[in-house]
């Protein structure tokens, strides 16, 4: 019992340090919660999410959507609220870049000094920093041109206008990332490389003609119901992908009625239109009033009107939220949906189409759709798997040594197609190309007959009546050629490459849904 007080006071005092932590660090930040950041938890007040371990604050994240937002004003596209989502998406973007960029750039030691700036600076001063110089009244001549020469002699003698300190010094935080940036660029695409055998390659699947007979099976001929698929097949197939294919958000049910603005409405007609919007907008808050007052369904008898629809709404951004797209990103409903109990009745929000009232019905907990639900979507899924299947089975059971023009005569589901030219990589008609189908004409030769070779549309079994004997004297002429383009393409591809893949390999933690 000793013991047992002993520690029921230990607790008591831990308990009692984490409450006090928790309110004062609460007060710091906004709210949070410390025993959430302790065990992991999110600080929505801080941050918009994490790349890999690094916190995204939510001052850097609105930074760049302010950003992105000028970007399309100087572009003069509209602001609606679908393009504040492309904007807000295109900023988390730049943001995941970042972090990655800047990783990578210390890992290879490309930071940028100081000196490099200014001899940057110096040496080639970019046009957009001359017009700055020359905005603030310095380095321009006669033609009202930058002069270059005035400009390095000021740097050289330490003679730079002291008025010009902050611009040098917003210069100075730009280039240090703009020029380390360049450095990774240049470094990722000097790495590309070409064999050899890369050069032969493409050499021969550009220039080498054949000419073949082919039998072939085109995946769109064969009905569905030559193909049986068991219900523990999809059974199987449904337990395998069911978390990634047919997992469902948490949803809110809500029902709506719309005030919907009237079509003709215009910017030149923005006096008419406000007085409209202002009298739909009264009707509006009558009706929440009587709905405030007794019900939202006494509210609809009462005024005589009917709800518009009944909707799932989700958090994320995908399909707009379960929204209707004629409303636009409605993230205001969202979060009205997400941020109060069953029952609750929204203040009139502005749609892009009219002014809404959501009721809340009811909630739904994020799950797996039932097997029964997605069991024919999932045979649809299967369906094109087992035709290939199907007509790479047909094929091998022919026998090929006879004429194949009889064969395809007796089968409606076979087709025969004769002397067709093209080069080795070349689409060929009804079976296109593919990886596979190039490999193999490579290694054939004249008399040959291929195995079943799969393309994206067709099973096909190939016979070579004739090829292009590779020459080596034309090889050669075109080498440097084709080496050139072949290096060319891929120092273009190093440094976006590693991009994409270094974003798809890193975690992220998006939260903008669960504050916008």
């Amino acid at each position: 019992m000793t013991q047992l007080r002993e520690r029921s006071q230990i607790i008591l005092w831990t308990l009692l340090f984490f409450f006090i932590a928790s309110m004062t660090v609460g007060g710091l930040v906004g709210g949070a919660n410390i025993m959430s950041l302790i065990v992991g938890g999110k600080n929505l007040q801080l941050h918009m999410g994490k790349v890999g371990k690094k916190n995204i604050t939510r001052s850097q994240f609105e930074f760049e959507l302010r950003n992105q937002i000028a970007l399309m004003r100087r572009q003069n596209r509209a602001i609606d609220s679908r393009s504040q989502q492309n904007a807000s998406n295109a900023a988390w973007n730049n943001i995941i870049e970042r972090v990655l960029k800047d990783q990578k750039i210390e890992e290879l030691g490309l930071e940028v000094s100081t000196d490099e700036i200014y001899d940057f600076l110096f040496i080639t001063p970019p046009p957009a920093f001359q017009n700055d110089l020359m905005s603030a009244g310095f380095f321009a001549n006669d033609e009202n041109n930058f002069d270059l020469e005035s400009y390095q002699a000021a740097v050289q003698n330490g003679a730079l206008p002291e008025v010009l300190d902050p611009q040098l010094l917003n210069w100075e935080n730009y280039l240090r990332t703009w020029l380390a940036d360049r450095k990774l660029r240049n470094l990722l695409n000097s790495l590309g490389s070409v064999s050899d055998e890369m050069v032969k390659t493409d050499y021969i699947h550009k220039n080498l003609n054949c000419t073949i007979d082919y039998i072939y099976v085109n995946l769109n001929d064969v009905p569905d119901s030559l193909i049986q698929i068991e219900d523990d097949v999809l059974l199987d197939k449904y337990h395998e992908t069911k978390k990634d294919n047919y997992s469902t958000k948490e949803t809110r049910t809500a029902e709506y009625i719309i005030w919907e603005f009237p079509p003709q409405l215009t910017e030149e007609d923005s006096a008419n239109a406000s007085t409209i919007q202002d009298s739909l907008m009264q009707t509006a808050l009558e009706f929440l009033d009587e709905s405030d007052y007794s019900s939202f369904n006494e509210a609809l008898s009462k005024f005589n009107f009917v709800v518009k629809d009944t909707i799932d709404i989700h958090e994320s951004f995908e399909s707009n939220s379960g929204i209707p797209f004629q409303m636009g990103v409605f993230r205001s409903a969202v979060r009205f949906a997400f941020d109060n109990p069953i029952g609750s009745i929204s203040d009139p929000l502005n749609a892009e189409n009219g002014l809404v009232i959501f009721h809340i019905l009811d909630g739904n907990k994020a799950g797996i759709k039932p097997f029964e639900e997605v069991k024919e979507n999932l045979r649809r899924t299967l369906m094109r798997d087992h035709k290939k299947e199907y007509i790479k089975d047909l094929l091998v059971a022919l026998d090929i040594s006879t004429d194949w023009k009889s064969i395809a005569d007796g089968n409606s589901l076979i087709q025969f197609n004769s002397n067709e030219s093209q080069t080795i990589s070349g689409s060929f008609p009804k079976i296109g190309k593919s990886n596979e189908l190039m490999g193999t004409l490579r290694a054939m030769n004249s008399g040959q007959t291929s195995h079943v070779i799969e393309t994206y549309n067709a099973a096909t079994i190939v016979r070579m009546i004739d090829k292009d004997e590779f020459d080596e004297e034309k090889y050669l002429e075109n080498y440097e050629t084709i080496r050139s383009s072949l290096l060319s393409a891929e120092n273009n591809q190093g440094y976006s490459q590693w991009l994409n893949n270094a974003k798809e390999m890193i975690e992220t933690e998006d939260y903008r849904s669960e504050i916008y």
